[in-house]
């Protein structure tokens, strides 16, 4: 059973200078965790703090119920998966694996089973006698993670593992992580500025930007539901377009041009204090024809994908990209039409349409993490005393939810947590 807290955390290399700022974290027993984030994020830092390796400045991190800020990282029970494999060139694969049982007291029988079993799950049998050098980057990854199963901890910590592989080792060892994952139970944070990677293996994201969480939720959520033009900007490939929108006489323009919205969309817009500025569009959701009254661009160039290729427009200075198949011919003057879901944010970059309660009405906004936690995946709260959502007590960590006409005791803030971020 791994639960782990972070209560938040503020980490400075620097004296004023945060890496960290005020994070709030829950991560499950049993699930499957990515970090995911550009370069310079802070998402490393994070992996590194809950492992020990770092030094935690403000804030505080619970493994299991128990604080860990001044604990060794020997006694956390957990093992650590590092990005250069980490393997000593001098010892065979399984000395190398078997290095993983150092701390543990058991016989050389017990210890030779245990690699053995292990090579068995990574197909390294016939590797045992091997030296690191004579491995490919995959085999040698492969030996990195058996060294991290073998003592059966129950938290492994990934830090971006499979980025010197190339592309078709990833994607394989993509599955042998996630099948592992799920057959063993494991509780797994993994570190990766590839959303590729990081689609396909979270149970849920965290997505970072220059030391901050900036959205929390499960991929599907992420993708379809993101909070702001951060999330929406990074999540997604071929990467999403974006233009400088205005909002006039109930319709809403790009340039000169008006654009055609939903009903639905326009009933948003028309219900909010807010005003759209920015409108989003996936490459797939774009059409492009050599005539029409939709919005005029200029061809650019063509990246060829395959089955569909992307098209690179040039709308008035503003780059667009619009995926099609392989054989449609673009004139140099086009003219894009929207006919997909789109995306519209306010003058603060949030998403003027989230489907996310906007807003969670409650008796008091306390000093507690599971406030910080509900802002992850979007959330806001607002003080109502007459008709509140959430009823905070002062003791301890219970709190009471109250929705539709129902009261759910609640003794500890991981059963509001795993019900309440989903409720729409």
């Amino acid at each position: 059973m791994s639960n782990i807290s972070l209560r938040q955390i503020h980490k400075a290399y620097q004296k004023k200078v945060l890496v960290i700022k005020d994070a709030s974290l829950e991560i499950f027993d049993g699930e499957f965790l990515v970090f995911l984030g550009p370069s310079g994020s802070g998402k490393t830092t994070m992996l590194r703090m809950i492992a020990g390796l770092e030094e935690i400045n403000e804030g505080e991190l619970w493994i299991n119920g128990t604080y860990q800020n001044d604990q060794d990282p020997s006694t956390r029970q957990l093992s650590f998966v590092f990005q250069n494999y980490a393997l000593l060139p001098h010892l065979t694969v399984e000395q190398n694996i078997s290095f993983g049982l150092l701390n543990q007291t058991l016989t050389k029988v017990e210890q030779k089973e245990r690699v053995e079993e292990v090579a068995r799950i990574l197909h390294l049998v016939n590797k045992l006698g091997s030296y690191p050098d004579q491995l490919s980057g995959g085999q040698r990854q492969r030996v990195a993670l058996a060294r991290a199963l073998v003592d059966q901890a129950r938290l492994i910590l990934f830090d971006e593992p499979l980025s010197n592989l190339d592309a078709l080792l990833r994607a394989g060892m993509r599955a042998e992580l996630s099948r592992l994952q799920k057959d063993m139970k494991i509780t797994s944070i993994y570190v990766t500025h590839d959303q590729t990677e990081a689609m396909a293996l979270a149970d849920r994201l965290v997505l970072m930007k220059d030391g901050e969480i900036i959205q929390v939720g499960t991929p599907m959520q992420m993708y379809h539901d993101p909070i702001s033009l951060d999330v929406i900007q990074f999540i997604g490939s071929p990467e999403i377009n974006l233009f400088n929108v205005s909002y006039q006489n109930e319709t809403l323009y790009i340039g000169s041009y008006a654009i055609d919205i939903p009903n639905s969309t326009l009933h948003v817009i028309k219900q909010s204090t807010r005003v759209p500025h920015y409108l989003a569009i996936r490459p797939q959701d774009v059409i492009i024809t050599d005539e029409g009254d939709g919005i005029k661009g200029r061809y650019v160039y063509s990246e060829h994908l395959g089955s569909k290729k992307l098209v690179h427009v040039d709308v008035d200075g503003t780059p667009v990209r619009v995926l099609v198949n392989h054989d449609v011919v673009i004139d140099e003057v086009c003219y894009l039409h929207m006919k997909g879901t789109i995306y519209l944010f306010d003058q603060n970059r949030r998403n003027m349409q989230s489907a996310v309660a906007a807003c969670i009405k409650t008796n008091i906004i306390p000093d507690h993490p599971i406030v910080q936690e509900l802002n992850n995946y979007g959330y806001t709260f607002e003080i109502d005393h007459n008709h509140p959502d959430v009823i905070f007590s002062e003791q301890d960590d219970h709190v009471i939810l109250k929705q539709a006409r129902t009261q759910m005791h609640l003794s500890h803030r991981y059963d509001l947590l795993t019900y309440y971020p989903f409720i729409k």
